[in-house]
């Protein structure tokens, strides 16, 4: 899964030039964990295959497979429907104007209007358009065991400053080298990077931090011992433990093979305005139970 170019928007990236400061140093414990701890790729089996998910701040095509990836983990989960997060993405994510008009015509075809569907796929493609502002979203219904398997493609017109402002149904295919991300229903990488992609989105919003947003997500994702453990470690460290640093990275990549519980997400700060700095994280994720540790592995 990749996710190759990026469209960043007008001067997002000068706001981390200044105070660039990461979860380098975290006592000793910590760091000897971080010492102990194997190279980032080493942290995977090396006898599977490994699965990548890259994204770009400011990016749509990346925007609306955080948003799509969330959404559907929202939608399926072991415990019920996560009604909250898939609230707080909708208010995040859709215009003001087009929610209302979504909410409208779900009433009227007793559908979710998100994923025009009233089930919830067991796959899904985010694609780049041939216009520029508009992603197209393939999502597979079934399949694994369940049948009939039917594929809805959806277009999704959005700026990457005020968000999504239409989605439709469409016959149209993507380019043959269109750059897209794929996700599927409960596996564990898809969910980090679904996890850290939104996560991301909320708390770098042009209209400043999503705060309800990024405490929906860490409600959905973090198991609550872990949550609790992690509030205790940001009140030491005065700084988002979820990245590990105090600011946003500009871009991310999620790695792991499906059969691991530790997956690598390596951050990437500053760009070309600072002295750019790269954090891998490893995170113990398990597709039912959640986020259960996110430790610093290297930074360099």
């Amino acid at each position: 899964m990749s996710r190759n170019t990026h469209v960043c928007r007008p001067g997002r990236r000068a706001a981390f030039a200044a105070g660039l400061v990461l979860a380098v140093g975290l006592g000793a414990s910590a760091q000897a964990a971080a010492q102990a701890a194997a190279p980032a790729t080493a942290s995977v089996k090396a006898s599977a295959a490994l699965r990548t998910v890259n994204g770009f701040n400011g990016d749509v095509v990346t925007q609306v497979a955080d948003f799509y990836g969330a959404y559907v983990d929202a939608k399926d989960t072991p415990r019920g429907p996560d009604t909250a997060l898939a609230k707080a993405l909708r208010t995040h994510y859709l215009m003001p104007a087009f929610a209302k008009k979504l909410e409208a015509w779900e009433k009227k075809n007793q559908a979710d209007g998100v994923l025009r569907a009233q089930n919830v796929p067991t796959r899904w493609k985010v694609s780049e358009g041939r216009n520029g502002l508009e992603v197209l979203v393939t999502l597979t219904f079934g399949g694994a065991g369940e049948s009939p398997t039917s594929t809805a493609r959806l277009a999704v017109k959005l700026d990457a400053v005020d968000g999504i402002t239409d989605i439709r149904t469409t016959t149209a295919a993507p380019a043959k080298k269109a750059r897209s991300v794929n996700g599927r229903t409960g596996d564990s990488v898809t969910q980090v990077a679904d996890l850290y992609g939104a996560y991301v989105d909320a708390k770098d919003a042009p209209r400043g931090p999503d705060t309800a947003l990024a405490k929906a997500l860490r409600t959905h994702y973090l198991t609550p011992a872990f949550a609790k453990k992690l509030e205790a470690w940001e009140k030491k460290n005065k700084m988002d433990g979820v990245l590990r640093a105090q600011n946003v990275p500009v871009d991310w990549t999620v790695r792991g093979d499906g059969e691991s519980r530790e997956i690598t997400v390596t951050h990437r700060f500053g760009g070309g305005e600072s002295p750019t700095v790269t954090t891998d994280l490893v995170v113990r994720a398990d597709a039912v139970d959640g986020v259960s540790d996110i430790r610093t592995a290297n930074a360099r």
